[in-house]
Formats: structure tokens, C-alpha cells, sequence
């Protein structure tokens, strides 16, 4: 059994932001393989979680950005995809413009703020900008080249809107765990 404890009282789980969520759900216990399938399989009816050390880092770091950037899409053009940086003249906040050196290729990088994963599982984003015409078909062929299949068990998805906290850069979550032979 999951143990979780919501802070506040929400009346109905469907409309809470991930920020919302990221800040007022704390669950104790570690993300099983099976879980992941399981979860998958049922539709991503709410958001996984991270642990409260993942959590209080994650909150830390959005509000960061929020301070020093235009938006979350601007911290990860700028930081991960090598877009071009400009300064909101209103704000002061940085904001990114497309350039000569910015990547247009899809990018694997491990993730931050991983959620709250049993030993042995790790996860990682794909990052595309501008979404991927299939984004499916360049999902499967960046795992397949960094993760071979005889070694690795794969999982991936997109979160559905309503539980993107990065919502203008097409991203993708993959979960891997070696083969145990």
C-alpha cells in the first residue's frame, strides 16, 4: 500500500497543476518496475512522485527560474538545447531565441529531479525542439541507440498536458533498468 499524504484538501485530483501536486503530495515509498507498467497501462491517471529530498530541490529550482528566466521553456532551450539567450527588456528575465548553435536534434539527458525510483531504475528526458513530426518513432530510435535491448528493459511516455510542468519543449520520459541475467 502507498502511503500518501496530502497537505492540503483538493476536491478533485484531475485539476491540480504538477506544481500543485509537486508541492503538496509527499509519498514514502519507492517506484516499482511493475508499478511503472502498471501505471502506463491504466492511463497516467495522476502524476508519479519524487521523495521529499527530490522534491524540495525541484521546488528550489522553480522558483530559480521563475526569478531568473522568462518561463521553464526558456531555462531549457537556453541550458539544454543551446538556444540563444536574450534579455526581456519589462522583466529582466533571460528568454531564449532560436541560433546558429542550437541543437535541433533530439537530446537524451538524465532526468534532475528523477521521481521516486526503486534501486536499479533510472530515468531520463528526451528533449525535442520543435516537437517531432513522430515524436513515437524518435523516442523509440534515441532509446534503441542508447539502450540496447539485450541489456535493457524500456519504458517511455509524454505526459498528458494537464501534468506538464514544461509545457512549450516537447519532452519525453524514459524509464531503463538493466536485464538481470
Amino acid at each position: 500500500m502507498l502511503n500518501i499524504f496530502i497537505k492540503k484538501s483538493f476536491c478533485h485530483l484531475r485539476f491540480i497543476s504538477t506544481i500543485d501536486l509537486t508541492l503538496n503530495v509527499v509519498i514514502n515509498k519507492p517506484i516499482e518496475w511493475n508499478y511503472l507498467i502498471k501505471w502506463l497501462e491504466n492511463g497516467q491517471e495522476y502524476p508519479l512522485w519524487r521523495d521529499e529530498q527530490q522534491t524540495q530541490r525541484y521546488i528550489e529550482h522553480q522558483i530559480l527560474i521563475s526569478r531568473e528566466y522568462g518561463s521553464m521553456n526558456d531555462f531549457i532551450r537556453i541550458n539544454y538545447l543551446k538556444w540563444d539567450v536574450d534579455l526581456d527588456k519589462s522583466s529582466q528575465r533571460r528568454i531564449a531565441i532560436p541560433g546558429v548553435e542550437s541543437i535541433k536534434e533530439p537530446l537524451l539527458t538524465p532526468n534532475e529531479f528523477p521521481y521516486n525510483l526503486a534501486n536499479g531504475i533510472q530515468h531520463w528526458l528526451i528533449w525535442c525542439d520543435p516537437k517531432p513530426t513522430e515524436p513515437e518513432k524518435i523516442i523509440e530510435e534515441v532509446i534503441n541507440k542508447e539502450f540496447h535491448s539485450e541489456q535493457f528493459e524500456k519504458l517511455y511516455f509524454v505526459n498528458p498536458p494537464r501534468l506538464r510542468s514544461v509545457s512549450g519543449v516537447f519532452h519525453a520520459h524514459v524509464f531503463t533498468r538493466e536485464i538481470k541475467r
